[in-house]
């Protein structure tokens, strides 16, 4: 049974997968050896495909009743059941990414277009799905390809004008979190965040060498996927009304902010610690009814053409290959976030050295797309 994860023209650098994706290969091996009804657990789940209508009615339902509601009604709808939504929609989008729920072009086209019904991302679930399955999966770990770990100029400048000024750093924290409690809250934040750090610094918010590596989805299908965005929100603006609207973007907005606390502080759970070293984490618990089982990541990693209804299973059947946790909740990932102003739970050497060569430079040198 091959389970590798897809490989992509690596461009003149280094062939191969990294090392922590190798591991994952091994790990792989290792539990099929002792436990060989593991092998049989692989394949999509078609049925998975019954959530798509449940999620749509639930989060316009909610747009519909909070449609003639407060302001601050509106904005608690979003922070709590509202992001979770778009959380729980943004795990079928991870398991369709596998084509864990149709393997047919056409079937997994349909279902990405319903979803977007939901996420109104624009197209942007496409580039998640590319980028998850042609950079982070091969790549794990190798901050040079895997496009999950942030940039390492922006992170230095502003670790630097934490050190340097703390009170001013600990202050410009205060205020993204105050644009992020905004609807399209990290829109605005990364027009201005970037910038106002770069002339705070003088140094530039983004990497000059790294250039990640991944596959992109054909323009027709960017346009097609827009246009079913636009008519999701026009057709949720002519139900239901402005507010409803409000309380979508809004939710939207929550979930792939600062203040996405799940979707952060799981983010910062998975991949903590030294990349080389530290193995994939997985959380356990009720969260994941919600998720779609996404916490169980080190047997997701493992194990990557297993649908997420069969990841508790792999977890039951071989208990000494999947022995990492997350030492805290998603909660106190964020926080731990938070109260550092952002700092990385993911390193590289990188993170360990004050004047890297190549984040040297002027601050204007690359400010967009920090």
């Amino acid at each position: 049974m091959d389970q590798s994860p897809a490989q992509v023209p690596t461009g003149g650098r280094k062939a191969g997968i990294s090392p922590q994706a190798r591991r994952h290969n091994e790990m792989r091996k290792a539990a099929i050896a002792a436990h060989p009804d593991l092998a049989r657990v692989s394949g999509a789940q078609p049925w998975t495909v019954l959530a798509l209508p449940v999620l749509l009615a639930l989060h316009w339902g909610i747009a519909w009743a909070v449609s003639d509601a407060a302001l601050w009604v509106i904005f608690l709808a979003a922070f709590v059941p509202g992001q979770l939504l778009i959380h729980s929609a943004g795990g079928l989008v991870h398991e369709t990414a596998h084509k864990l729920i149709f393997r047919g072009n056409r079937a997994k086209l349909g279902f990405d277009m319903g979803l977007e019904w939901i996420l109104g991302s624009y197209g942007k679930q496409l580039i998640y799905q590319h980028e998850h399955i042609t950079s982070h999966h091969p790549y794990i770990g190798d901050y040079e390809r895997d496009y999950e770990h942030e940039d390492i100029c922006a992170f230095q400048s502003r670790m630097m004008l934490r050190s340097e000024n703390p009170r001013l750093q600990h202050l410009l924290t205060g205020l993204t979190l105050l644009v992020h409690l905004l609807p399209l809250g990290p829109i605005i934040g990364d027009e201005i965040f970037p910038r106002l750090n770069a002339w705070l610094t003088g140094r530039p918010q983004k990497d000059p060498e790294r250039h990640v590596e991944a596959t992109s989805a054909p323009l027709w299908q960017k346009r097609l996927f827009i246009g079913v965005s636009l008519a999701s929100n026009l057709t949720l603006l002519a139900l239901f009304g402005p507010w409803a609207l409000l309380y979508h973007l809004w939710s939207l907005s929550l979930f792939l902010g600062k203040f996405g606390i799940w979707n952060l502080g799981q983010s910062l759970s998975e991949h903590e610690g030294t990349d080389e070293t530290a193995p994939t984490r997985s959380r356990y618990g009720p969260i994941n009814w919600l998720l779609f089982n996404t916490g169980y990541h080190n047997e997701h990693h493992t194990f990557p053409n297993v649908a997420w209804s069969r990841l508790p299973e792999l977890k039951r059947q071989a208990p000494e290959v999947f022995t990492e946790t997350a030492d805290k909740t998603y909660f106190g990932y964020w926080l731990d976030h938070v109260r550092g102003d952002f700092t990385a739970s993911r390193r590289t050497p990188l993170h360990d050295t004050d004047n890297t060569a190549r984040c040297a430079g002027r601050a204007d040198a690359g400010v967009r797309g920090a």
